[in-house]
């Protein structure tokens, strides 16, 4: 009889056995394979709701006193050329989601209503090259502002009306009232940033860029902290503008990202150790089990390799067949779960077949190891010894 006609009649014969090693092999590779599979959109998730904190790094005119700005609610009129956003990219400053701004303050009028109002015109963010293009600013469109919720109330401006705003003799149709953050930019009326610029006559001129800091490789290179790392390259780049870094900010984003990956990352690992040492156990346990049948089948011919077969199809199948549910119920959970879970990234996600497919292979192999080497010790000794011991 060959192995693997004895390995099926011996699953038969000990199905109960046989069952929970299959329930144990599932349970943990289905688990391994929802964190793992939803490991690409957590980090996705993670990283775009510690962007939505918001940006932790301003470009300033070189003109600006910083403690006049601080004390003035982060409001200043000097400007510098719009060319530093380009000078910036090209010298792949390690920032992201630049965001350059026009402000000024005018009376902004709604019939017989004038508020004097910090006009803030904004462009999209611009992604630097090579990295993360998920836009984190839109533009506004042309013709068209928008009204932070405190300037609305003042104005007389329900959420669900769209008059014009004169200002400045000029008027622009209200696309929409934002919601109330809590921030300066209640106060503020926002506006398309060529329209600010044609509006003041500051054609080519910004008041700031607002950005996010990606300083960890250069930091880690160099040894520097990210403020004199990004000192050092806008430096390089322009000498028509200074830093301003949002401390805390900076490190509220950088601490998210680190607790937020790092126990993922520990949850897999133990998974994978677990994953391992059950295999191994389950497997040695069949194999110390079943040293009585071991020594009868070597006294009935059967060789070291054939003994040892038996045990490494058995080991084989019965993973295969808990991994295939494992892995199946793991990834389908990842993407049924992402949807809700991942509020941000949910609507995008995609099931890493990749992953789910390492996951497979690696329990196979470790099946194959775990199973093979204790029967070819257990079938390299004496048969009588074997059979005498059980007896």
């Amino acid at each position: 009889m060959n192995p693997a006609t004895m390995t099926i009649q011996e699953l038969r014969h000990r199905w109960k056995s046989s069952l929970l090693v299959a329930v144990v092999v599932a349970a943990i590779t289905g688990s391994l394979t929802y964190f793992t599979v939803n490991n690409a959109g957590f980090q996705k998730e993670v990283s775009r709701n510690a962007r939505d904190i918001g940006s932790n790094v301003v470009i300033l005119p070189a003109e600006v006193d910083q403690f006049e700005y601080r004390s003035g609610g982060g409001y200043s009129e000097e400007t510098m050329p719009a060319g530093v956003v380009e000078q910036l990219i090209e010298y792949k400053a390690s920032l992201n989601h630049l965001i350059p701004m026009l402000e000024r303050k005018a009376q902004c009028v709604n019939d017989d209503r004038t508020v004097k109002a910090r006009i803030v015109g904004i462009a999209a963010s611009i992604p630097m090259p090579g990295r993360p293009k998920s836009p984190m600013q839109k533009a506004v469109e042309e013709g068209r502002i928008q009204l932070g919720s405190q300037l609305a109330e003042k104005l007389d401006v329900e959420r669900d009306e769209t008059p014009n705003i004169s200002i400045a003799g000029q008027n622009f149709e209200v696309a929409r009232v934002n919601r109330e953050t809590g921030t300066w930019q209640d106060s503020v009326l926002f506006m398309n940033l060529p329209d600010a610029q044609s509006l003041f006559e500051l054609e080519d001129r910004i008041s700031r860029i607002e950005a996010i800091e990606c300083t960890d490789e250069q930091c880690a290179a160099t040894g520097l902290k990210s403020e004199e790392v990004l000192s050092n390259e806008l430096a390089r780049a322009t000498d028509a503008a200074q830093l301003l870094r949002r401390e805390q900010i900076a490190e509220a984003r950088t601490s998210i990202r680190n607790i937020s990956t790092g126990n993922l990352s520990l949850l897999q690992n133990a998974l994978w150790g677990l994953l391992a040492l059950a295999i191994i156990a389950l497997a040695g346990m069949n194999s110390y089990q079943r040293r009585s049948e071991v020594g009868v089948l070597q006294a009935l011919g059967y060789g070291q390799f054939r003994v040892g077969m038996m045990f490494v199809f058995r080991a084989l199948i019965l993973t295969f067949a808990g991994a295939v549910v494992g892995l199946t119920v793991g990834a389908v959970g990842a993407y049924l779960q992402s949807r809700p879970m991942f509020l941000e990234t949910g609507a995008k996600f995609a099931i890493d077949w990749q992953a789910v497919a390492l996951i497979g292979c690696i329990a196979m192999v470790l099946s194959a190891i775990a199973s093979s080497l204790p029967a070819m010790l257990i079938s390299a000794r004496n048969p009588a010894d074997v059979i005498g011991r059980e007896s």
